[in-house]
């Protein structure tokens, strides 16, 4: 290569290499003058939540874990705040979700609400049923499904507000799904007056759950709620008495509650 030319290419290949440094000088001193703000730590995950980024659900999926989450959270908060003050913002907060995500899954607070509602209350007459079918004599069978009720709600105190405390406070809507979904409680009472030869008003099963209810509701406004079940000798009592006389309730008031 003549000599002009290799000259020319080292005086150009310099003047970029100081073309390089000063605008590597300048950008670190403009790094220098405004400093990067500092990412913004993102809370820790919890065991329930999705994994952020690509996680390969479909969003059907998506919305099935929030939704689980949102109605978890809403049944936390109502139990340890009461309903009124249960907010959205709290209860988004607990469940990890955005303001967004919740107002896709639910209209409002309210409906939110009696979801989380029929979900815990619908559990625990499932429960209750199929505690009744593992006995045969209709006292036993009605002790093993109120004392399945009774250990669950003892130990899940935020399901025995929310199902028995706060739903009575959440509007009428909320006690009219309260007031549909006890009847199905009525099945293990009724079934003591259908075995009984003598008659007995269709009401009665249904007083009986008014009863249970009364009972339930007043231990857990006292903070009882882990107690709950040492009161099923007193349920025992109050639900064979008119079925199965005297005798039979004073038998159920000696036989106490189970261990479990």
């Amino acid at each position: 290569m003549p000599r002009g030319i290799v000259r020319f290419v080292e005086r150009d290949a310099t003047e970029a290499g100081h073309d390089e440094e000063e605008q590597g000088a300048a950008a670190t001193g403009a790094a220098d003058a405004t400093p990067a703000r500092p990412r913004r730590k993102l809370p820790p995950r919890r065991p329930d939540q999705l994994p952020r980024g690509r996680h390969g659900l479909s969003p059907a999926e998506v919305a099935a874990s929030q939704r689980g989450r949102i109605l978890d959270a809403m049944k936390s908060a109502a139990g340890d705040l009461g309903y009124h003050d249960a907010s959205v913002a709290e209860v988004i907060k607990r469940a990890g979700v955005t303001r967004k995500a919740f107002y896709k899954l639910f209209d409002d607070k309210e409906q939110c609400f009696i979801q989380a509602y029929e979900r815990d209350l619908a559990r625990l007459l499932t429960l209750t049923l199929e505690a009744f079918e593992t006995q045969d004599a209709w006292a036993d069978r009605l002790r093993a499904a109120l004392s399945a009720l009774l250990h669950a709600l003892g130990r899940d105190p935020a399901a025995a507000r929310l199902c028995f405390i706060e739903v009575m406070t959440a509007g009428p809507r909320a006690i009219a799904a309260r007031n549909e979904a006890m009847r199905g409680f009525t099945l293990i009472f009724d079934a003591g007056r259908l075995e009984d030869d003598r008659a007995r008003p269709p009401a009665l099963a249904l007083n009986m759950v008014g009863g249970m209810s009364e009972i339930v509701h007043r231990e857990i406004a006292a903070g009882r709620a882990e107690d709950l079940p040492r009161v099923l000798p007193d349920l025992m009592y109050t639900a064979v008495l008119p079925i199965l006389g005297p005798d039979a309730a004073e038998r159920e008031l000696e036989r106490g509650g189970p261990e479990r």
